[in-house]
């Protein structure tokens, strides 16, 4: 569990919230990726945590013609809840490491993303033929739409996570899927 470690260290520490110019406010499902207005973005999910309640968005980049941007497949920010409500984007730390993603393109313009700090699951973004995307993930040993994950560390010591939970809805029915993943 040194991943969920690492995870909680500088997940949990939300350093260096620098506030983005101009983008105050709660983000809708879709909308634009700041540095270029041609491209839109969908919302796919979120990691919120017990610290406070500021909260990262992982939003699919979507180019013209309802493809996923395979050089840059998600806009991954944090919503500063706790204060504000402004955009901010991540530091270095936190791209590089717990925030952060890497990318893989497969095929059909489906990309593969492994989070930095939970790589045990590969994340499938799969487009369908409207220009949606969604961010496909084992949940309780089910194919699931991902929507949330929730990171609770142990009160005064942020560096030490309890448990993360998963949460979606099942790929095939729609019906919400949980998982509960203990730090042993």
């Amino acid at each position: 569990m040194r991943l969920l470690f690492i995870f909680s260290f500088l997940v949990l520490s939300n350093l260096n919230l620098s506030t983005y110019n101009g983008m105050a406010g709660t983000y809708p499902v879709k909308g634009t990726v700041p540095d270029n207005p041609s491209k839109k973005t969908q919302r796919l999910f979120v990691i919120e945590r017990n610290m406070n309640k500021n909260t990262v968005c992982y939003d699919a980049v979507i180019l013209p013609g309802g493809k996923i941007d395979i050089s840059n497949p998600i806009d991954a920010y944090w919503i500063d809840y706790a204060t504000t409500g402004k955009r901010s984007e991540l530091n270095y730390l936190q791209r590089h490491m717990a925030y952060g993603y890497s990318s893989e393109p497969s095929a059909a313009g489906c990309v593969y993303v492994t989070l930095k700090a939970f790589a045990k699951r590969k994340i499938l973004l799969l487009p369908d033929s409207k220009g949606n995307v969604k961010s496909l993930i084992k949940i309780n040993n089910n194919e699931a739409q991902l929507t949330k994950i929730f990171v609770s560390a142990k009160p005064k010591s942020y560096t030490k996570v309890d448990f993360i939970e998963l949460y979606g809805n099942d790929a095939r029915s729609g019906k919400p899927v949980y998982e509960k993943i203990l730090n042993q």
